[in-house]
């Protein structure tokens, strides 16, 4: 079995909208509607299940039977931070749909509703290979470490750098096992997992990741995010 989990309960003070970047509405649809919608149409994946920020559970529910989004299996609670809401959703695949070691999961940021079909796919297809498939590009700009923001001092070769996205597909099991052995020894509070998982000494697999992609982190995101849905809508009906 193929779920894609999608992470929605974040929140971020710093946006400067009246509702959480994630249930932006572009064009009258949400932006998560966007993202559920990708996963929906995808011809892999089996279920998905929303991690969602408190009070907007049943919005959740409502938008995916208003958008025609099928495969919606389960809107849970967050966590505190990223590591703990992808553990709430793993815990529910394991005990209420039996899925285990060969079946794969899919995270996915709800704020990154421009992820393809072929991002999801080659995910996937690392994952199959390698345990996990994490969507990943090389930087271009050039890089240079900093302490306050305000200057820096030491270069960084950005050839050794890779800038992760999601989706990032892995094997359930391993997954599972991964977070309970952080938990175990005290190696919470991740915002992704591939901070998890560095820290415990795991090498991570990178899969095809694009600058298309973006995350919807401000108000000008939202704007480049219309831009990019328009620009795509024309190029389909040309």
């Amino acid at each position: 079995m193929n779920s894609a989990l999608i992470l929605s309960a974040g929140t971020d003070a710093r946006f400067e909208m009246n509702v959480p970047k994630q249930f932006v509405n572009v064009n009258n649809r949400p932006i998560i509607v966007y993202t559920m919608e990708k996963f929906q149409e995808h011809p892999e994946i089996d279920e998905i299940v929303v991690i969602c920020l408190d009070g907007w559970q049943e919005m959740v529910k409502a938008y995916a039977k208003q958008f025609h989004v099928t495969k919606l299996k389960a809107v849970l609670p967050g966590g505190e931070n990223a590591q703990q809401s992808t553990y709430h959703g793993l815990k529910y695949m394991k005990e209420q749909c039996g899925m285990g070691q060969g079946d794969i999961v899919v995270i996915h940021d709800a704020i990154r509703p421009m992820v393809s079909e072929e991002l999801i796919t080659k995910s996937m297809r690392m994952c199959r290979k390698c345990k996990m498939g994490v969507a990943a590009t090389r930087i271009m700009d050039a890089i240079i470490h900093t302490q306050n923001g305000r200057s820096g001092f030491k270069s960084i070769d950005r050839n050794e750098i890779m800038k992760i996205q999601t989706p990032q597909a892995f094997d359930l099991e391993y997954l599972w096992q991964m977070h309970n052995r952080a938990v175990s020894e005290s190696k919470t509070g991740f915002w992704d997992n591939t901070g998890m998982l560095t820290s415990l000494g795991e090498e991570i697999y990178f899969s095809e990741g694009s600058g298309l992609n973006m995350k919807v982190n401000t108000a000008e995101d939202v704007a480049m995010f219309k831009a990019l849905y328009k620009m795509n809508q024309i190029q389909k009906e040309e």
